[in-house]
């Protein structure tokens, strides 16, 4: 990269921020693209981690940056990985069985998980200003799923609700120990801690798709490319854009960019899936953003 491309990703990590936010808000629509009737759940987590190591390991030797971890390191990016596997074995359940605006805001409930976290890892406090957004998250979340709406609580539909909530606690739980990993001197580049992470994370998905007996090949040409797309814009430009531009931006600009994610997401599975939300639902899911946003701004700062 050129020292003019480099200063420009300096001047404006807002712009950078917002690009990586827009490309991790179309994980839910590659995922729900292939979904049941294609490609698993499973073996869809599998091939975006897998591709997307395979991708940042590349683009980290490109950059002349060394492949190698530590091994404390890696002892901490096993657990990521794994963590990181939790994470998209539920989330694509969720995706598939409540949609894709529903499963993505559950999943960034993790706001609150990592600010609880904080408390026990780094004896953070927390304020009265997150407890009082926390209960209004609960209260938003409740409104969310439907309750007290003309939404029918089927069996699927319940279990995407409930796949998207252990979402959010196996993703704040990630977003710890990367944090703890970032904290470190021995740490390598970030392109290479997350080829590492996305690697082990394969791995851990390829057992579980093995154990469920299912098919691991994609099917066709479209699953591929489906499947690329996925690993490429969202698991190697999304994150990447993400975590190079946290660090350079105070937390209100942050929190409110990331937000995009699940606003986006949202509007993606009505204009490509023609889902729809109540009333009751969109004010729950104001409510509930409005909750992340408060709670976000506190750990980003």
């Amino acid at each position: 990269m050129s020292d003019n491309a480099r200063s420009s990703w300096n001047i404006h990590p807002l712009l950078v921020l917002t690009f990586g936010t827009v490309c991790i808000s179309f994980a839910a629509v590659f995922v729900k693209l292939l979904g049941m009737e294609i490609m698993g759940p499973t073996v869809i987590g599998f091939w975006r981690a897998l591709l997307g190591a395979a991708i940042l390991f590349a683009w980290s030797a490109s950059a002349g940056k060394s492949l190698r971890m530590p091994r404390k390191v890696f002892g901490l990016s096993l657990l990521a990985g794994f963590i990181f596997f939790l994470d998209l074995f539920f989330w694509h359940r969720s995706i598939i069985y409540s949609g894709v605006g529903m499963a993505t805001i559950l999943a960034n409930t993790q706001v609150f998980v990592v600010a609880l976290l904080g408390v026990v890892v780094f004896r953070e406090r927390l304020s009265p200003k997150f407890l009082a957004a926390a209960v209004s998250a609960i209260v938003g979340i409740i409104l969310l799923i439907g309750v007290g709406s003309t939404v029918e609580f089927g069996g699927k539909y319940v279990a995407g609700v409930v796949y998207g909530l252990l979402t959010g606690v196996v993703y704040g739980s990630y977003i710890v120990v990367m944090k703890i990993i970032g904290h470190r001197g021995d740490r390598p580049d970030f392109r290479t801690l997350m080829a590492w992470t996305s690697l082990i994370t394969a791995l851990f998905l390829g057992l579980a798709a093995t154990a469920e007996g299912t098919s691991v090949m994609p099917p066709d040409l479209y699953s591929w490319s489906i499947l690329f797309a996925l690993a490429l814009v969202v698991q190697v430009l999304g994150w990447w854009a993400i975590a190079n531009s946290l660090p350079r931006l105070v937390a209100s600009r942050s929190s409110l960019s990331l937000l995009l994610q699940p606003l986006l997401a949202t509007v993606w599975g009505v204009l490509f899936f023609g889902e729809y939300l109540t009333v009751i639902q969109i004010a729950g899911g104001v409510i509930t953003l409005g909750a992340i946003y408060v709670g976000s701004v506190r750990w980003l700062r």
